[in-house]
């Protein structure tokens, strides 16, 4: 008898096998069968969740402004004068986000809202677009790490999904994240997803959306600029002349969208002052708050951007800001053109990003951000960026905290001390590393490309795939 329970055992896992999967997956108890066919879903909805209990807390800035308090000053400027106005009746610094706050603006006052700053659901609802693009960036993300995983090659279709759902939880439940969000009600997110999704796009061959988006990111603030060269030689690698046009044609189709009613209004030369002025604004310090190289400068002397490092030498912060930044900007160019994949424009970027933030004179400390969401999908695939990218995640989110903690008592505590020094000291520390690392990439590229030659093997239509490893 035991003979023939033995010999049916395998009767039974053939019979089982051979059943149509819809039988099997019958069996699935329902619940679990829809969480695993909308977890992309459950996590956004737990995601929002989270960030909606914590939007009762403030991040309190040590200048006693916060942003969500130019949030509410610019819906009631738009809410008594109308949007067009808006660089008249007030001293804006922002251009494309203002037509997010008209939105916001009819809704609220549809609901007869109140614009008191004390009005608490005021101080919630003005989040609400905060907490909506962090929901695009976890969709940027995602999506762009199962494109890393299928351009990396050698992941079955439900790994590389798995995948890309853990890339997802991460950037939803950073800790940084979460605070720039639903505590301080930054716009971060918004910026991080346009240039990541930017840079998918282009690597995909879609340069019209891949301009279109950039230029969104750029109406919102004007960080994605510094990814500029990196975009170009993508869009130069998919198409040449002809995708950098086509990218072209989507810049200009957005800036006509979001600027020409402000133009035909007459305000053109007050939105080429404002972002002029975020670029050439003079700084009283070489750290507006970033905990960076320049940081610990300030902390043990408080120089002028204008002073000379060295006493004798005729080189001041501020050039020397502008030449290491530049020099960063070539080896961030110089990595996408030896490693022509999505990988190595993702790697480049995100350089880009840290490098925004630790070499301009007058960074602010929520600089670094967009190299979380940049970043992130190459980690899943190459591993040997995971250190980096962790211990940047810790000290990026004790210099929001620290800097804009959500109690006021916290307030200016331990901004000037000795720790953000440290920080800083960590933070300088793993910008060389993260240097090396992409030095270490251009000159591998080099040995094995004949003449520093590099020829890109094709995926999938007009993409770009990487050098093998």
């Amino acid at each position: 008898m035991a003979e023939g329970e033995s010999s049916a055992e395998p009767q039974r896992a053939i019979s089982a096998a051979a059943e149509p999967a819809d039988e099997r997956d019958a069996e699935v108890p329902p619940i679990r069968r829809l969480i695993s066919a909308h977890q992309l879903l459950l996590l956004i909805v737990v995601a929002v969740l989270v960030r909606l209990a914590l939007t009762p807390l403030t991040a309190n800035l040590p200048n006693g402004l916060t942003d969500e308090g130019f949030w509410k000053y610019w819906m009631r400027a738009i809410h008594n004068d109308g949007v067009l106005n808006i660089f008249r009746t007030t001293n804006t610094d922002y251009v494309g986000y203002h037509w997010v706050l008209w939105l916001m603006t009819l809704a609220w006052d549809a609901v007869g809202g109140s614009y008191s700053e004390q009005d608490t659901p005021l101080h919630i609802f003005v989040k609400l677009p905060s907490i909506i693009f962090d929901v695009v960036l976890i969709l940027a993300v995602f999506g762009a790490t199962k494109t890393v995983l299928r351009e990396h090659g050698g992941w079955s279709p439900e790994r590389a999904h798995r995948t890309a759902l853990l890339a997802g939880a991460i950037i939803a439940f950073q800790p940084a994240v979460l605070y720039d969000s639903a505590i301080w009600a930054q716009t971060d997110s918004a910026i991080t997803a346009a240039m990541l999704g930017a840079i998918v796009l282009a690597f995909r061959g879609k340069p019209f959306s891949a301009g279109a988006v950039w230029a969104i990111g750029l109406a919102i603030k004007p960080h994605p600029v510094i990814l500029g060269p990196v975009l170009l030689l993508l869009l130069w690698r998919s198409g040449g002349l002809h995708s950098a046009m086509r990218a072209g044609a989507g810049i200009a189709v957005v800036a006509t969208m979001v600027l020409g009613p402000w133009i035909l209004h007459g305000e053109l030369l007050r939105i080429i002052d404002v972002y002029e002025v975020l670029f050439t604004k003079e700084r009283d310090r070489l750290s507006e708050l970033a905990w960076n190289l320049w940081w610990v400068f300030d902390y043990r002397g408080d120089p002028r951007p204008e002073a000379r490092i060295i006493g004798t030498v005729p080189l001041t912060f501020k050039q020397a800001g502008l030449i290491v930044s530049m020099l960063s900007g070539a080896l961030a160019l110089a990595y996408t053109w030896f490693r022509p994949g999505l990988r190595g424009a993702l790697v480049a970027a995100a350089y880009l990003a840290f490098a925004f933030y630790a070499w301009p004179i007058g960074a602010h400390e929520r600089y670094l951000y967009p190299f979380l969401g940049l970043l992130l999908p190459v980690v899943l695939a190459e591993r040997r960026w995971s250190p980096l990218y962790a211990a940047l995640s810790i000290t990026f989110f004790l210099n929001l905290f620290v800097v804009a903690p959500p109690l006021a008592r916290w307030m200016d505590q331990w901004v000037y001390e000795e720790f953000g020094a440290i920080v800083a000291g960590i933070n300088a520390t793993l910008l060389g590393v993260c240097t090396v690392m992409l030095l270490h990439g251009v000159w591998q590229r080099w040995r094995v490309s004949p003449g520093g030659s590099v020829h890109p093997e094709p995926l999938e239509g007009s993409r770009v795939g990487s050098l093998s490893r």
